[in-house]
């Protein structure tokens, strides 16, 4: 009799195992069909994010920034935290000149990531070269913080050259655009401007040296077939709202391309005395 009990009670747990097993079926189902369009959607989103991210990249290599604006903008509704979108698409706002939305671009790519360093360099270009946004002070301290985060890069030594330049600080200044030169033997701008320090102090030679180092890479670069390209290279070398394309500095930037080899003395001079009344004009406002 007991065992006759106790084999009851055992089918009678096992018929209990089986019947919870199958009602709990439909639930697990349930369950894995939910998760799968979770995955499916989620798969989704990632593909029309690249997809828009790609579009974006196309446009903005062309100089179509409206274009490669509104792409990086849909890309970004995907995905708020993609920390090249948030990049490019405040280089692109830069080149409309709608420089609100290219400051919150980048200072939102710095709280996605502190150490960021082309985003604070962005943001000192902006500060320095925007009139509605001038600002030494804040472009400043986001260069030094673009240079503390990577000392291998020379644009936050330029614009920091830029800034003691302004400023007045002429042997700073100059330092800082040697220091330039040292690492990037084409940068223009830094011979351009290390070149007028020189013409202030009286140094015609020297001045003359780098206006003419400045007006040889002033002038556009004809690429080999099958060269490659460097970061930010395009068909006509922009579409990273580059510091020289926005610099303040940018109008002299342009007029050196022009400069003929039979007159560098002649512009040379006029030239800096040009840019004398310039700088005196920036330093009014700080």
């Amino acid at each position: 009799m007991k065992k006759f009990v106790l084999l009851s009670l055992a089918v009678f747990a096992i018929l209990f195992v089986i019947i919870t097993m199958q009602k709990n079926k439909p639930a697990d189902t349930a369950a894995l069909q939910k998760t799968s369009t979770h995955t499916e959607l989620e798969k989704e989103k990632v593909l029309q994010f690249w997809a828009h991210y790609r579009q974006a990249t196309d446009y903005r290599l062309e100089d179509q920034w409206e274009a490669a604006a509104d792409y990086y903008s849909r890309a970004l509704k995907l995905n708020d935290k993609h920390e090249d979108a948030l990049y490019y698409l405040g280089n692109m706002y830069f080149e409309l000149a709608r420089y609100a939305e290219a400051e919150a671009c980048w200072l939102k790519l710095v709280e996605v990531n502190p150490r960021n360093s082309r985003a604070y360099l962005q943001l000192g270009s902006l500060y320095l070269s925007s009139e509605d946004f001038f600002d030494i002070e804040k472009a400043e301290r986001a260069c030094q913080e673009s240079l503390r985060i990577n000392k291998e890069e020379t644009g936050p030594l330029l614009l920091l050259g830029e800034v003691e330049l302004i400023r007045g600080r002429l042997d700073a200044a100059a330092a800082n655009f040697e220091a330039v030169t040292a690492s990037n033997f084409r940068s223009t701008e830094a011979y351009f401007l290390g070149g007028y320090i020189a013409w202030k102090k009286g140094a015609a030679e020297k001045a003359r040296t780098l206006f003419e180092q400045a007006v040889r890479y002033a002038k556009p670069v004809e690429k080999k077939a099958g060269q490659v390209e460097g970061e930010g290279d395009t068909k006509r070398g922009r579409g990273f709202g580059a510091v020289t394309s926005k610099s303040v500095f940018r109008q002299f930037m342009t007029d050196l391309s022009t400069v003929q080899p039979n007159r560098v003395g002649p512009t040379l001079e006029q030239t800096y005395r040009r840019l004398d009344a310039f700088l005196a004009a920036l330093q009014s406002r700080i």
